[in-house]
């Protein structure tokens, strides 16, 4: 029998970009759609979290109360499967939806801490700063690259 593999980060992220600019041979601006991963364990209880924290719903007392559980139920679940809590899960998932959205965007800040689930810029630094060390707007500039903005829709 072989050992049981934890499920990683990148094993449920599902990217929160629709389509990749792309320009043909004329310079005319195309939007690919991208494939995504919305079903990304086939467990469907473990998928509807997923996309709930995706759609920026992931409050955890919250997503007890929609799936008829405790909090300390998710923790055991996350534990079990990832191997950390599901406070450490829902802010790494938050941490790796901001980098994204601040790479690959010009949303503010604003508006990423909104559709990461953070309800506000404030509280959004406030997280980055306690667990990163840095602002958003510091992470951005690290992040970004040359062509890199607005190279996703949203």
């Amino acid at each position: 029998m072989e050992p049981y593999k934890r499920l990683t980060l990148d094993d449920i992220y599902i990217s929160p970009f629709t389509a990749r600019r792309r320009y043909d041979e004329d310079g005319v601006l195309h939007w690919v759609p991208l494939e995504r991963k919305l079903n990304p364990t086939g467990q469907p209880q473990l998928d509807y979290i997923v996309g709930l924290m995706n759609s920026g719903r992931n409050d955890l007392k919250w997503l007890a109360r929609m799936l008829g559980c405790k909090v300390t139920d998710l923790h055991g679940l996350a534990h079990a499967l990832f191997g950390m809590n599901a406070t450490l899960l829902r802010r790494e998932y938050i941490f790796r939806m901001a980098d994204d959205l601040l790479r690959y965007t010009s949303m503010s800040i604003d508006e990423i801490a909104r559709r990461t689930g953070c309800h506000c810029a404030s509280s959004l630094c406030q997280q980055f700063v306690k667990h990163r060390g840095f602002t958003p707007d510091a992470r951005r500039q690290a992040l970004r690259r040359e062509r890199d903005e607005d190279r996703y829709k949203v």
